[in-house]
């Protein structure tokens, strides 16, 4: 009883994370919401200033403002998805428009086919300008990962422009009401590529079958693995392995 009642026990712990589920809390206030907004806004602002035409449609890793503004002008898988997902929000606050958000994932998609890949993977770090990976290629599980399910997130909110809009009554039967717009018919086709990009993504290689583990990375010149691997659960590779079980390119066992 002594030992299962010290936190240095896995029976505690066992214990601790069976515990019923508090209540709820309540709703966030007013001036929290205006102040995650605000966050929000800010953060999208960040990509709407600095992803554009100018930066082949991808976004630079970071921007040092101190003592002069100067644009890291490379980019990594997550920082990808992390754009086009921002501008998925950007159009569901209202920030900008439909044909907005649609215009802005095609000019990254378009970017993204001319980007150099290994085995579906895109590299860390490719140069914005020149769009060629910076030595050495280098494919990072947890970045693909990140980019994969983001992918997905961002084709659902592309599908969703092509839901009709409630115009009330009509004596048009119920097939025919809703006929796909040329936007509609775009972002069903940028969908289409999000998940395809997602899918051609492997992640065999990649995993480390005795451990039952992801290796950090791999080493694209000479196509070596990382001797290092992620954790379990508690890792920042979580969607990387939800992903992998998902596609079936790793079996369920590694998720336990």
């Amino acid at each position: 009883a002594a030992i299962a009642n010290s936190p240095t026990s896995p029976f505690w712990w066992i214990a601790w994370a069976g515990r019923a589920p508090r209540p709820a809390p309540a709703q966030a206030s007013a001036v929290d919401r205006d102040w995650l907004r605000s966050v929000a806004l800010d953060t999208w602002r960040y990509f709407e200033q600095h992803v554009g035409a100018h930066s082949n449609h991808l976004p630079p890793d970071n921007v040092q403002t101190v003592p002069h503004t100067t644009v890291a002008q490379r980019t990594s898988p997550t920082n990808i998805g992390m754009y086009l997902l921002s501008a998925a929000c950007a159009q569901a606050f209202g920030w900008i428009d439909r044909a907005a958000f649609l215009a802005r994932c095609e000019g990254t998609l378009d970017a993204i086919d001319r980007l150099p890949r290994h085995r579906g993977h895109l590299l860390n770090w490719v140069d914005t300008a020149t769009l060629r990976a910076l030595p050495p290629a280098y494919v990072s599980t947890v970045d693909s990962g990140n980019l994969c399910v983001l992918l997905l997130t961002v084709a659902a909110a592309l599908d969703a422009l092509d839901k009709p809009v409630d115009a009330g009554p009509t004596k048009l039967p119920a097939r025919r009401r809703h006929r796909p717009g040329p936007l509609a018919q775009r972002a069903h086709a940028a969908a289409l590529r999000c998940r395809a990009l997602a899918e051609s993504h492997e992640f065999g290689f990649l995993f480390d079958e005795r451990r039952r583990l992801f290796h950090i990375g791999c080493r694209v010149d000479d196509g070596r693995n990382d001797a290092g691997h992620y954790d379990l659960l508690a890792s920042e590779a979580r969607l990387a392995s939800l992903w992998a079980i998902a596609k079936g390119d790793v079996a369920a066992s590694h998720w336990a």
